[in-house]
This record gives C-alpha cells, sequence and structure tokens, in this order.
C-alpha cells in the first residue's frame, strides 16, 4: 500500500522551467550516481558520448572525497557526459527520463520537516536564478511525482537544534524563521546591516532563552537532556514560542529599530574577514577538492599560513571559480553596492530569502551555526562577484557578475558540497572555525566590506 504523501510547501515568490542550457550541470565537482540509475544505465552504450580520449575508463568510480559514494567521471572540469554544445548527452541521445535521478532532481530538493516537505531549488541553476518560467506552485503534481524516486531528499529532526545547547519546537521555529525573513526585507537599511541584524536577533533569543531555561551558569543552572546534551524546548519558565513573542515584542516593533541599533554597534573588522574567508577558500581548494587526506601538523601549519598571509594581505585572492587569481586592492576600489542597483537588490534580496524558505538553516549541526555560515556566504558571494569585475576589468559589479558569484558559492559552499565532511575528517579545523565564528564581531566583519 502507497504511503500517503505529506503535505508540500513551496515558494512562492520562485519561477523555473529546465531551459536545458546545460551549463550548470557540468559545473558539478561531483555528481553522485545511486545504484538503481547506475544499473538503469548500463543497458546504454555510454561510452558513445564520451570523449575518445577517456572512452577507455569507466564511466562511473568511487569518488575520491567520500569513499562510500560513486559519481559519475569528470574530464576537462565538467562532466564526462557533456557535449561539446553544453548540453548532457545522456539526455541528447535517449531522452531526459534516462538520467541518472541526481540529474533529474537538479536543481529541486526536498527537506522534510514537521511540518510536511519544503520543496527548494539551487541558485546554481541559471533558469533559477533568473526566475524563468511557470511559478513553482503550479507545478506541484510534477513535483509530487519525483518525490518518492528523489535523491535529493534531507530530513530535518524534530525538535530542531537551536544552538549546541538548546532546542526549541517546530512551532517556535517556523515563527523564527518568520521573524528573520522580516528582518531582510526592512527597506530603510543597507543589505549587509540587515544580515546583521538578522544574526543579532537570532543570538538574542538564544540569550532569552538561556535566562529563562536557568542555563547561565549560575546556581540554578539545570541539566539539560542526558541523551542529547541540549536544553528540550519545553524546559524553563515560558515556552519557547512564548519566549519569542517577547523578543519579537520588544526588538520587531517600529521597523526593528531596536534591533538594528544593536546590531549596529559592533564595527567589523577587514583584517578577520580577508583571514576567515583566506583560510577557507584555500582550505577547500587544497584539502577538499583535491581529496587529500592531510596530517594534523600539515592542518595546523596551513591554517596559520592562510591565516596570516590573507590577514596580512600578502599576495593576491585565488578563488577557484574564477581562471586568474585578483589583488586584494580590487575589494577597495571596485563597487558592490546591491542597495544601489535595482537588480543587484531584487537578485540578493531573492536569494538569501529563498535559503531562508528552503531550509538551509535547518541542515547544518545547529540553526546558530547554519545562520553564521549564512553570513559568510555573503561575504564569499562578495569575494566572487568582485573578483569577476575585476578580472573584466569593470570598477563596479555587475548583475551578471553577481549571477555568476551566487552560482560559485551554492556549487562550492552551501547546496551541492559535501565540505563539512572536511571537519569530520579534521575536528581541529572545526575547532578553529567554531572559536573564530562565536565572536561578536564576526557577523558585522562578513557582512560589511
Amino acid at each position: 500500500m502507497t504511503e500517503p504523501l505529506p503535505e508540500f510547501h513551496l515558494p512562492e515568490s520562485q519561477n523555473y522551467h529546465c531551459i536545458q542550457c546545460g551549463r550548470s550541470c557540468g559545473m558539478f565537482m561531483e555528481v553522485p550516481i545511486e545504484p538503481r540509475s547506475e544499473t538503469r544505465l548500463g543497458d546504454y552504450d555510454l561510452k558513445s558520448i564520451m570523449p575518445e580520449e577517456i572512452r577507455e575508463k569507466a564511466p562511473f568510480h568511487v569518488s575520491p572525497i567520500a569513499d562510500e559514494r560513486r559519481v559519475i567521471l569528470r574530464h576537462a572540469g565538467t562532466c564526462a557526459f557533456q557535449c561539446d554544445d553544453g548540453l548532457c548527452g545522456i539526455h541528447k541521445k535517449w531522452g531526459y527520463d534516462t538520467k541518472p535521478q541526481t540529474c533529474r532532481d537538479f536543481p529541486y530538493r526536498f527537506v522534510e520537516t514537521p511540518g510536511g516537505v519544503y520543496v527548494g531549488l539551487s541558485y546554481a541553476c541559471t533558469a533559477a536564478q533568473e526566475n524563468l518560467g511557470p511559478p513553482v506552485t503550479d507545478q506541484l503534481d510534477e513535483l509530487k511525482s519525483e518525490y518518492p524516486v528523489a535523491n535529493s531528499r534531507r530530513g530535518d529532526e524534530n525538535p530542531v537544534r537551536l544552538s549546541n545547547r538548546h532546542e526549541v519546537s517546530w512551532q517556535a521555529y517556523v515563527d523564527l524563521e518568520r521573524d528573520l525573513d522580516s528582518v531582510l526585507t526592512i527597506g530603510d537599511y543597507p543589505f549587509a546591516e540587515r544580515l546583521v541584524a538578522k544574526s543579532a536577533y537570532l543570538d538574542l533569543y538564544i540569550a532569552f532563552l538561556r535566562e529563562i531555561r536557568g542555563d547561565t551558569g549560575g546556581s540554578e543552572t539545570k541539566l539539560p537532556s542526558s541523551s542529547t546534551g541540549r536544553f528540550a524546548g519545553d524546559s524553563g519558565r515560558s515556552s519557547d514560542v512564548d519566549v519569542l513573542n517577547t523578543l519579537r515584542q520588544r526588538f520587531m516593533a517600529s521597523e526593528a529599530k531596536e534591533l538594528f541599533r544593536l546590531a549596529g554597534r559592533t564595527r567589523g573588522s577587514l583584517p578577520l574577514q580577508r583571514a576567515f574567508l583566506g583560510m577557507i577558500t584555500a582550505f577547500r581548494q587544497h584539502l577538499y577538492i583535491k581529496g587529500k587526506r592531510p596530517t594534523r601538523i600539515g592542518t595546523a601549519v596551513g591554517i596559520s599560513h592562510h591565516y596570516l598571509r590573507h590577514a596580512l594581505k600578502l599576495g593576491s585572492i585565488k578563488l577557484d571559480a574564477l581562471k586568474s587569481p585578483f589583488q586584494y586592492k580590487a575589494l577597495e576600489t571596485i563597487r558592490f553596492d546591491p542597495d544601489g542597483d535595482d537588480a543587484l537588490h531584487e537578485m540578493i534580496e531573492r536569494f538569501f530569502r529563498h535559503m531562508l524558505f528552503r531550509k538551509d538553516l535547518l541542515l547544518e549541526e545547529s540553526v546558530w551555526l547554519a545562520q553564521r555560515l549564512n553570513v559568510m556566504h555573503f561575504a564569499l558571494i562578495r569575494w566572487h562577484a568582485i573578483g569577476r569585475a575585476s578580472l573584466a576589468g569593470r570598477d563596479t559589479v555587475e548583475l551578471e557578475d553577481l549571477r555568476e558569484a551566487i552560482r560559485d558559492v551554492e556549487l562550492q559552499y552551501i547546496f551541492h558540497t559535501t565540505f563539512g565532511k572536511l571537519f569530520e575528517k579534521l575536528p581541529s579545523l572545526g575547532m578553529i572555525l567554531d572559536a573564530l565564528i562565536r565572536r561578536p564581531v564576526f557577523a558585522a566583519s562578513m557582512a560589511k566590506g
């Protein structure tokens, strides 16, 4: 008997229709191939659509990064099945239904929550970025038919892991997310300041919960759950929903003026931004992509080298998605102003609001960590956009620079990456990351250039 489908939640302001550009598909670092698709594709002459120089190789192999996963062969920086015209050779020769399930899922991801399935899209996809096609809300029947066989399904725990010490109910998280979305749409402040205020609001919620739940280190401190190590959502004198209501009344009134005033008290540090992003990009490029298994000593040396080099602006900035490095002075001289250009503003606001809708905050170790990384992603987008403008000889970031920057960061750091596996292999790196992002200056440093 077929189980009934859960309730589906679709992004109301998002359109999508595959334009068959083939561009995004070939950019993936890895495309997993699950046993069902590999077995089915074994009936086709796949080598006939592969470049002649690699036809002696198997089309699928074990990932060099994740030993438990098989992936599609890559060649010359792209998928081995991509044709010279940029289109998928499998789709072109045998049709859409023949493609591996991962490729059919793209750009959708299904996140299963206590409130139903939230259907989000990857902005690595050109059509999703440009809002092309009919509304996603008109595609419910098609999405329901793909959902049972989709590989791009992610589950979320209930209760929600708000921080490493606190849990909240699903209803509290839904209310919190609604508040965070409201902060992102307050137009009287620059977008970067809205991101900082968004982080400040979450920090305030955790602080309020600590006080209510007796988790402030005093004599009244209660013990967290022995099974999770976190304070449960119903502990303390008031429910998590009630605590959030108190926070909202105090800090969200009058267009959140009190929240923005508080968030604006922390000044950013450009050396911290350079050092942190330099370290993150260097480790992803040199350790994660190449699949190396570094020693602890090598890790410590590498962390110190990259952190100091970028903090002191030694050398240049190298981003894997860009053809050439660019100079640090570009960060100061090239104008990146998503608030002064309507097209840039629409793009960046829609993207970050969609990240909330598709439940990015639920898919990290905690909501608090995910929000810190969310602000880091904004800084990475800025670096990639400025780098592209610099290499093109422009003194202002244009819409195409921003779109490509979002694509770069989606592919390498957010939606399609297993970057977290690096921290599983290198706990010391995770400890350093945690120590840096806990600093109050972190969010302001990442958001403000």
